[in-house]
């Protein structure tokens, strides 16, 4: 399965690229291995020193996701179950009444993993329901809360759709809370002002959120950026094939 890569560096995000064009660059100095790498089905920008160390495993991870017949095996409360297909995984999880504590695993992941941490899982099984896309987003989010514990901090963007947000760093947020955001990047034209509802957060602390009573001008705004990424990894897969 081909691979379309996007480069952010010195504010400016280009792609989408082959693997063989990123090691040109890479390895010609045209991009420093300070830069940042996404690729669909990537929660956030990773830098390109770390997107070069675990190639391979990135590589064998995607083309496993693309097999429909892909193993799994969850963990939960210290009991295992598995190997089991991806129909199964479903069933199994749609059966739980809290799946909060289920890890999963599939050959070709680096270690087990939270089930908020796969989205793709959390689609499957109806958690998530996304509006659309995600694209990455890099740049900084400053969060205020007003429930039984009002204080404000400012994490890092990771991801967004016209549906939500994704963000990362230290906090102390809990599912349920409303919070306000101020979400700025480079990448956009003017800060976006939203209100969200914390919808998980997962034990490395990233941060999942969806969009409250979102703005047709924010809506229309957030459409337009996601559709940039997601047509040039289209066109990308289709010229590659």
């Amino acid at each position: 399965m081909s691979i379309s890569w996007f480069l952010f560096a010195n504010d400016v995000v280009t792609g989408p690229f082959t693997t063989d064009e990123v090691s040109v660059k890479l390895e010609s100095g045209v991009i420093t291995p300070h830069a940042f790498i996404w690729w669909k089905g990537q929660r956030e920008w990773i830098q390109l020193t770390v997107w070069r160390q675990q190639l391979p495993a990135i590589l064998q991870a995607v083309n496993l996701h693309s097999q429909q017949n892909s193993i799994w095996y969850i963990e939960m409360d210290g009991s295992r179950l598995g190997p089991i297909t991806q129909t199964e995984l479903v069933g199994h999880l749609k059966s739980l009444r809290d799946i909060s504590k289920a890890k999963l695993w599939a050959v070709g992941m680096p270690a087990w993993a939270d089930i908020f941490e796969l989205h793709d899982v959390m689609d499957l099984i109806g958690l998530s329901r996304r509006e659309s896309e995600r694209a990455p987003l890099m740049g900084t989010v400053t969060v205020s809360r007003s429930n039984d514990d009002p204080r404000s901090f400012t994490l890092r963007a990771g991801s967004i759709s016209t549906g939500g947000l994704g963000m990362s760093g230290s906090h102390d947020l809990r599912r349920g809370d409303r919070i306000s955001l101020v979400v700025k990047s480079s990448e956009l034209a003017a800060p976006l002002h939203v209100n969200a509802e914390v919808l998980y957060v997962t034990s490395k602390n990233f941060v999942g959120v969806k969009f409250l009573h979102l703005q047709a001008e924010m809506l229309s705004f957030i459409m337009d950026y996601v559709r940039r990424f997601s047509q040039s990894t289209d066109r990308g897969e289709r010229t590659a094939a």
